[in-house]
Order: structure tokens, then C-alpha cells, then sequence
């Protein structure tokens, strides 16, 4: 006759139990981590042309998830560029390096130039996302012990 005792099954069923919540919590956290981590390489990418689009990066939750925006109307062209194009000097509104180099004079300026900064901030830290999640995996391990 074969006997097998097991030892801990209660343990192992509450363990088994709240891993999934406390794993959930752990990489919420590291996620929010991440994005912040994105946020501020964006902020630093972005043209300080007037500073407003690398004040217009926000980042937000709303239930579980993380939304990285960029509120500047201009922000979408920035990042993804546009067809070059000529511009009226009497388009030019605010306080830009356009407005102080060309502020009197009349004519047209030649647009052509895109700088990415979104992008680049989402390369230079999607190389440390895996280790995020691992650690916070274990972490999840090891507080739910």
C-alpha cells in the first residue's frame, strides 16, 4: 500500500489564491514606473521652442491603464513630421524662435524639419521593461510568501 501525505495544501491554496492580486498590484505599479520614466525622456526630447509642448506631455491613469498624451496641437506634427511647406510671416503668432527672427519682417519661411521625442523616450526605455516586469514578479512572489 502506497500512502501520500500532503503537507501545506492550505498554504499553497492561499498562495495560489493571491499571487494573481498581488502580482496585479506589483506590475501596475512597475507600469506606472515605466511611463513616468517615459514621460520625463519625452519632456527632455521635446524642441524648447517655447517649452509649451514639453509642458503639454501628461501622463494619466485612469483604472489600470497608463496614458502617456501630448496636448500641443503641434505636438502630433513634431513627432510624426509633415509634408515641408512654405509659411506667411503673418502666420506666426507667440513667442517662438520664428517670431523673434523673422518678427517684423514680411514674406515666407520654409518648414521642413521634424524632431521625434516620443518615439526615441519609448526606445530608450522598452529595453528596460522586461527586467521591470521580472522584478516585479518577484516581488509579487515574495510578499504574497
Amino acid at each position: 500500500m502506497i500512502q501520500v501525505q500532503l503537507i501545506g495544501v492550505r498554504q499553497v491554496n492561499r498562495f495560489i489564491r493571491n499571487l494573481p492580486k498581488e502580482l496585479d498590484k506589483e506590475i501596475n505599479d512597475e507600469s506606472g514606473q515605466f511611463m513616468k520614466d517615459v514621460r520625463k525622456s519625452a519632456k527632455l526630447r521635446a524642441p524648447k521652442d517655447t517649452r509649451e509642448l514639453s509642458r503639454s506631455i501628461i501622463l494619466t491613469k485612469k483604472g489600470k491603464q497608463w496614458i502617456l498624451s501630448v496636448e500641443s496641437p503641434y505636438g502630433r506634427y513634431q513627432e510624426e513630421g509633415f509634408r515641408p511647406h512654405w509659411i506667411h510671416t503673418d502666420m506666426i503668432t507667440g513667442s517662438n524662435k520664428f517670431s523673434q527672427l523673422y518678427g517684423e519682417k514680411r514674406g515666407f519661411i520654409f518648414v521642413s524639419k521634424s524632431t521625434p521625442f516620443v518615439k526615441p523616450a519609448l526606445e530608450k526605455n522598452l529595453s528596460k521593461l522586461a527586467q521591470k516586469m521580472s522584478n516585479a514578479t518577484k516581488r509579487a512572489i515574495r510578499k504574497n510568501k
